[in-house]
C-alpha cells in the first residue's frame, strides 16, 4: 500500500537520505531543521496544490515515517544484503565450478535443503496441495533453479554463435584484403600490357572497353553480358 504522508511523497534521494540518517539515530530536531531546509521541502511549503496548508514537516510527520517507511526500508536493505551474500557466495561457487552460475545456485540449494533436512524439518503439504519445506515452495524452488540454467545455456549459445560471427568476420576481411592485393596486381598487368591500355584509354564508350578487356584476358564475351556485339552467338558452343 502506497503511503501518502508529507515525507512519503519527498523525492527519493530525499527520503534515502532520511532514512540513513535515522539508521544513525541523528537527532529528530536535527532531522527536521534538515528537511525544512531543503529547497525540495520549502516548495511544498509554499506551494498551495501541495496540501501542506504551508506547514513545514513536524515531529508528528517524522515520527509517522519512522514508524512506517523508515521499518520497510530496514527491511528491505535486509532483504538486499542477503541477496548480495548470496550472490557473493553464488559468485565464488561459480568460478569453482569453472564459471557456471547455475552449479553455484544449485550448490546454495541443495546446501539449503541440507540444512533444513538436518535440522529435522519436514516435507510439508500447503493449501494448494503442493510441496512445501520450511515454507519455500519446491516446485517453484526447482523450477526457478531450471529456468536459470536454461538461461545460462541460452547465454552460452550465444556466446558461441558470437564466435561463429567473430571468425566468419575475420575471413571476410582476410578476402578483402586478398580482393585488394589482387585488383593490384591487376593493374599492375593492365599497365604492362600494351593492348590493355590502348583499349582503356581509348574513345570507346565503358562498356565496350569492358567487353574488350574481357575478350583480351579471358576470351569470348558470355551470352547476355555486355554489348551485343561482343557476346557469343546464342546457342553456340562453349
Amino acid at each position: 500500500m502506497a503511503r501518502t504522508g508529507k515525507i512519503a511523497r519527498l523525492p527519493l534521494s530525499i527520503r534515502e537520505e532520511l532514512n540513513e540518517r535515522l539508521n544513525e539515530n541523528e537527532n529528530g530536531q536535527t532531522l527536521l531543521a534538515w528537511l525544512n531546509g531543503l529547497g525540495a521541502v520549502k516548495e511544498r511549503i509554499n506551494d498551495p496544490k501541495s496540501g501542506w496548508d504551508g506547514q513545514p514537516v513536524n515531529d508528528a510527520n517524522l515520527s509517522l515515517w519512522r514508524a512506517g517507511g523508515f521499518v520497510e526500508w530496514l527491511a528491505d536493505r535486509e532483504k538486499i544484503h542477503r541477496v548480495e551474500k548470496l550472490s557473493e557466495l553464488s559468485l565464488r561457487l561459480a568460478q569453482a565450478s569453472g564459471g557456471n552460475l547455475s552449479e553455484g545456485l544449485l550448490a546454495i540449494a541443495a546446501g539449503k535443503l541440507q540444512e533444513a533436512l538436518e535440522a529435522d524439518a519436514e516435507i510439508e503439504i500447503d493449501e494448494n496441495g503442493k510441496e512445501t519445506l520450511t515454507g519455500v515452495s519446491i516446485d517453484k524452488l526447482t523450477a526457478a533453479v531450471a529456468k536459470i540454467r536454461g538461461m545460462e545455456l541460452e547465454a552460452q549459445k550465444l556466446a558461441v554463435k558470437k564466435v561463429e560471427v567473430d571468425q566468419k568476420g575475420q575471413a571476410l576481411e582476410l578476402e578483402i584484403k586478398k580482393f585488394r592485393r589482387s585488383t593490384a596486381e591487376l593493374f599492375i598487368d593492365w599497365a604492362a600490357d600494351e593492348e590493355a591500355r590502348k583499349i582503356a584509354l581509348g574513345n570507346e564508350t565503358r562498356d565496350n572497353k569492358v567487353a574488350k578487356l574481357v575478350q583480351l584476358w579471358f576470351g569470348e564475351m558470355p551470352e547476355n553480358i555486355g554489348p551485343a556485339e561482343f557476346r557469343k552467338p546464342k546457342g553456340a558452343a562453349a
